[in-house]
């Protein structure tokens, strides 16, 4: 189950980012963070610490909640 939410976290935020018009090296500059990182991310191939997701947050100028909607939205079907 962990998994499927790496996944969809990734999506979103590979959704908002491009949204953005941000590349992933951009991105990863101004979170100091690695690009290979982001792209581990965005695949759902890593397990990101809550204070990743709020410099991820704080990157993209949006909050928490928005990165985390679509995990939200799959654990209200349960």
């Amino acid at each position: 189950m962990t998994d499927d939410y790496c996944v969809l976290f990734g999506k979103r935020l590979a959704e908002i980012r491009k949204d953005k018009g941000l590349a992933q090296d951009k991105l990863a500059l101004k979170c100091d963070m690695a690009r290979s990182f982001i792209g581990e991310v965005e695949r759902g191939k890593r397990n990101v610490s809550l204070r990743n997701i709020c410099k991820l947050a704080v990157g993209l100028g949006v909050t928490t909640s928005e990165l985390l909607s679509l995990v939200d939205n799959e654990i209200s079907k349960s």
